[in-house]
């Protein structure tokens, strides 16, 4: 995402939280709904977030806040494992139909079944 941490192999929810623009309420509620948010715990039990899991947390934050996804719809978007799905992957897999010509061989058989009338 572009985004520069200080140089550290885990960073503590508050930290993350503060980097997202989010509370760390906000973080634990993540945790449940997407399985690809699972911070290692301390023998603390204190959240330590990877640089990878931090882009994660960005990416659900853009997600939700800035392009108004839904839960369901950032579960569809990141997969399981956290890896972004591309958007083309949402394109239709069957031909778009043009409509407006189907509309008028409609109209011309209709036409057509009327002056039999």
């Amino acid at each position: 995402m572009g985004t520069t941490f200080p140089d550290k192999l885990y960073y503590k929810i508050g930290e993350v939280a503060q980097m997202a623009g989010v509370r760390t309420s906000v973080l634990r509620f993540w945790e449940t709904e997407f399985e690809f948010l699972r911070p290692e715990k301390s023998s603390k039990g204190q959240r330590l977030y990877s640089k990878q899991e931090i882009d994660l947390v960005l990416q659900v934050r853009r997600l939700l806040y800035d392009e108004k996804f839904t839960i369901e719809g950032v579960k569809k978007r990141i997969s399981s494992k956290g890896r972004l799905i591309n958007s083309d992957d949402f394109l239709p897999t069957e031909p778009v139909v043009d409509y407006t010509v189907l509309l008028k061989e409609i109209k011309s058989a209709l036409q057509i079944l009327r002056s039999h009338l």
